[in-house]
């Protein structure tokens, strides 16, 4: 593990914070949509996995969005830091990223439910979008809970399920949405979010002929 110092804390969402973390190093290795184990000064439970949201391009310094928690103790320990404090982080882990070959493809679709979105978003971030024609389908319980709204909009479709002040798309991502805003099916899908909202898609998009290989998911919980 290494050392690094929170440099900025904002609160995102009501219930989300975005934490910089500067480890000051130009050779530090991660992939787009990979986590990190992170380390705390807390009694007990003193790590936990957080995925980075900031494009793979950038340097000496990492970005997170952490919802908060009742029970963990690390997210815990975040929720109620300060500035200036530290921890200590791994380089980043996991199978669920965007290789260099899949960032030069002319498409890609990205399906995110909820803090599901993180991954995606160091992709999204990750990618030259003069070249790739980027399509997110978004979608969380309720409109407060949207991550990076006016960054986002330019591609994506929100779909917000319990919201009744919501005005716009409610309903869960399905195929038939894919179809209404003209997804690509020839592109590569990436999937993050609850296991049943990726069990169901995942077996939509084979029915609608989309190959098992073109079909990257992660499932968290």
């Amino acid at each position: 593990m290494m050392k690094a110092v929170i440099t900025s804390i904002i609160q995102e969402t009501p219930k989300i914070k975005i934490f910089r973390l500067w480890h000051g190093k130009n050779d530090y290795v991660f992939k787009p949509g990979q986590w990190i184990d992170l380390k705390a000064q807390v009694e007990g439970k003193n790590i936990g996995g957080y995925t980075i949201i900031s494009s793979a391009h950038t340097q000496e310094y990492i970005d997170l969005a952490v919802r908060e928690s009742l029970h963990h103790p690390v997210t815990q320990f975040l929720h109620s830091a300060k500035v200036g404090a530290e921890v200590e982080i791994t380089e980043g882990q996991g199978k669920f990223f965007l290789t260099d070959e899949m960032a030069k493809s002319p498409s890609l679709t990205f399906i995110a439910g909820g803090i599901g979105l993180t991954p995606i978003l160091s992709m999204i971030r990750s990618l030259d979008k003069s070249k790739t024609n980027v399509k997110l389908f978004y979608s969380v319980s309720n409109a407060e809970d949207i991550l990076f709204k006016e960054e986002l909009a330019p591609f994506s479709v929100f779909t917000v399920t319990k919201d009744i002040h919501w005005k716009d798309e409610k309903e869960r991502v399905s195929v038939s949405l894919l179809k209404k805003y003209k997804a690509d099916f020839n592109s590569h899908f990436f999937i993050c979010g609850p296991r049943a909202m990726i069990d169901s898609l995942s077996q939509e998009l084979r029915e609608a002929g989309v190959s098992k290989d073109k079909i990257h998911f992660e499932k968290w919980w």
